[in-house]
């Protein structure tokens, strides 16, 4: 390649990338994420371009967590602490274990005697179900973003704006 254009490219590409983001999670607050405090997130990023978020999340032992479908892409997890399957399937995630979720399946978490710590990567939504199959509830980044932000406001934290890129 001509050395000159090479050199174009690569100020073209730093004009337009985005600054590196280094995130102690110890600094961030473990949220609620569902009413009866039964599991909690700690958020990374909010992409609000395409709708990804990134986040730990935190389950209590001995937890079902109902229904639910994720929309809009597929679903990337890693775990770290704890196990957890889906309610009838084969596989249990125990630390170390990678998923990976197509959109579109309903399914239903359950841990253990032992507390989950999971980073997940998604987009979309995630769709809650009652018996009858009925959608009864909703998540996506908006909402997320919008706990994080009310429990940062409610506990007299700074919301990290940082993490919104």
């Amino acid at each position: 390649m001509n050395p000159l254009i090479e050199e174009s490219v690569i100020k073209l590409a730093e004009r337009f990338q985005l600054p590196e983001r280094i995130v102690n999670i110890e600094d961030l607050p473990w949220v609620p994420f569902t009413e009866n405090h039964s599991c909690y997130f700690k958020p990374l990023r909010f992409d609000l371009n395409t709708g990804t978020w990134i986040y730990l999340f935190k389950i209590k032992c001995n937890q079902v967590l109902g229904r639910h479908r994720h929309t809009g892409g597929s679903v990337i997890g890693y775990n770290i602490q704890g196990k957890w399957r889906y309610e009838g399937r084969e596989w249990v995630a125990e630390p170390g274990t990678f998923i990976f979720e197509p959109p579109g399946d309903i399914h239903t978490l359950v841990t253990e005697n032992e507390e989950v710590v999971t980073l997940f990567i998604l987009g979309g939504a995630l769709q809650y179900f009652d018996e009858n199959d009925e959608i009864v509830g909703q998540d996506d980044i908006y909402t997320v973003l919008n706990k994080y932000r009310a429990y940062c406001e409610l506990h007299g934290i700074e919301a990290r704006e940082d993490l919104i890129y």
